[in-house]
């Protein structure tokens, strides 16, 4: 009977104790920013992130102009200032370079001038993004100009010492200007040109004028964007930093990229903080020889380069760390402006696709709410429950995984189940050889479900890859988890 008692005050004690947990966790407890949310508070205010841009990859899945601007509508209620769209192959290119756009299938002018006339209306500013240096196979891939790039069998980095890619560059960037009058930012890319100084051409530059491939890749990093700002006309111009990330104050000055560029600094990692992520001394030498830069994160595109399935705890952890990273380096925060949610649909150009952009919603979502807000991991995502009105049933409610993601309305909530859910089942009961649970749907069945999903949100070359894909690497699955073991014989 003691021995009853006393199990019976550890059980209500603990039970106590789970209780002042829950307390202390509510989204309505005393001190939480939740409060600022409910409140209605505008987070420009107050969050640490002065200016948020959300980035929309188009090299891989592109949406349809009618569902980018329903996402749009999205971003607009959630204290997104503007919209960082790398067009890739999906702008109208004209004239000479006209053949560098995608061959069926992509934008035209009339639907460019009205996704930007869409997002001007809720507020939001587009800032175009091409890409000027690496990850330019788009181009480097037509037979008209292979020979401008630095290596044949890796098409990825334009040859910059050729007047002809300079040439194209330019008329990319006042094709751009054409149908975005009113952009007074661009981004010129010039991340990841895995092949700078590999040709004779630039070799040849090198020797004639004396210099290195650091002066040689940083000097045109500076061309282009003093081309885009004073051919171009546009105020500000962005590049991403890691071609001169270990290059030092007197290099960057000798080359003027801190007159013409703002750099910014990407990592998409779960902890950009961990040790020697970064390059030792980068933020030091961003605060001395720049006025101003940003930092970019991620809500999709950065967990594998065939990754089909969206991970929001992985993605919150990079915006979390983003912020610890501000606390490490409090004089070089200060001069942070910034910063870019990227979501990155292919690693490159020839690689398959990575989470699609209906699935990612939801953390985008729960990033948006913390960077905003700053607030706890479960409050984020009981946030972004409410404001997509997810089922919020009992059995739901607390728990952080995206299976807990259910009758949601947004943009493409019907594919975000499909694949989250049914095509996710079936997977994981692959993965881990549950012959026993079998599915209601076959794999096809469900696919199909998700191609007629898709439809309003994607073109059709772009909705027979994700299907293909899907299946292929289902395949692939079932290959890797079946062993055949051969019959032992006996000896006759």
């Amino acid at each position: 009977m003691v021995r009853n008692k006393q199990l019976w005050l550890i059980i209500s004690l603990l039970a106590m104790f789970l209780m002042l947990i829950f307390l202390r966790t509510s989204p309505n407890s005393q001190g939480s920013n939740y409060a600022f949310y409910e409140g209605g508070v505008d987070p420009r205010k107050t969050r640490l992130f002065k200016n948020v841009i959300v980035h929309v990859d188009l090299k891989g899945a592109p949406p349809r102009i009618g569902y980018l601007i329903e996402f749009f509508k999205l971003l607009s209620k959630n204290g997104v200032d503007g919209v960082l769209i790398e067009y890739e192959d999906m702008f109208p290119y004209w004239g000479e370079i006209e053949s560098i756009r995608r061959k069926d299938e992509t934008y035209t002018r009339e639907e460019v001038k009205k996704l930007i006339a869409s997002a001007g209306e809720l507020n939001l500013e587009v800032i175009p993004l091409i890409q000027t240096f690496g990850h330019l196979e788009f181009i480097l891939k037509k037979p008209k100009f292979m020979h401008l790039s630095e290596d044949l069998i890796d098409l990825n980095t334009i040859c910059i010492s050729d007047e002809k890619s300079i040439e194209i560059v330019e008329e990319m960037i006042q094709q751009i200007r054409h149908l975005h009058p009113n952009s007074t930012r661009i981004h010129i890319g010039s991340d990841e040109a895995y092949h700078v100084a590999e040709d004779i051409r630039c070799q040849r530059n090198m020797d004639q004028n004396k210099i290195g491939k650091s002066e040689l890749k940083l000097k045109h990093i500076a061309k282009i964007g003093k081309y885009a700002r004073e051919i171009g006309g546009f105020d500000v111009v962005f590049a991403w930093n890691d071609m001169f990330d270990k290059e030092s104050e007197e290099t960057i000055r000798d080359a003027k990229l801190n007159e013409y560029i703002v750099p910014v600094v990407w990592g998409y990692r779960p902890d950009v903080t961990d040790q020697g992520y970064f390059p030792d001394g980068l933020f030091n030498r961003l605060n001395n020889a720049f006025d101003r830069f940003y930092v970019a994160s991620a809500y999709k595109g950065a967990d594998g380069a065939r990754q089909p399935f969206s991970n929001i705890s992985r993605y919150l952890e990079n915006q979390k760390s983003y912020v610890k990273l501000m606390d490490l380096h409090p004089k070089a925060a200060e001069k942070v402006a910034g910063i870019f949610v990227t979501g990155w649909s292919r690693f490159n150009h020839f690689n398959a696709l990575c989470e699609l952009l209906p699935v990612s919603i939801p953390s985008l979502i729960v990033d948006l709410y913390y960077l905003n807000y700053q607030m706890p991991s479960n409050h984020a995502w009981k946030a972004m429950k409410d404001h997509l009105k997810c089922d919020q049933k009992k059995h739901l409610r607390g728990i952080l995984t995206e299976w807990a993601i259910h009758g949601c309305i947004f943009p493409g909530a019907d594919a975000f189940e499909i694949i989250m859910h049914d095509w996710k089942r079936v997977v994981d009961r692959r993965l881990f050889g549950r012959k026993d649970l079998q599915s209601s749907e076959s794999p096809i069945e469900i696919l199909n479900k998700l191609r007629e999903s898709l439809k309003p949100i994607l073109y059709k070359t772009d909705i027979e890859e994700v299907f293909n894909q899907y299946l292929t690497d289902f395949h692939s699955i079932q290959r890797s988890t079946t062993t055949t073991v051969s019959p032992i014989n006996p000896v006759p």
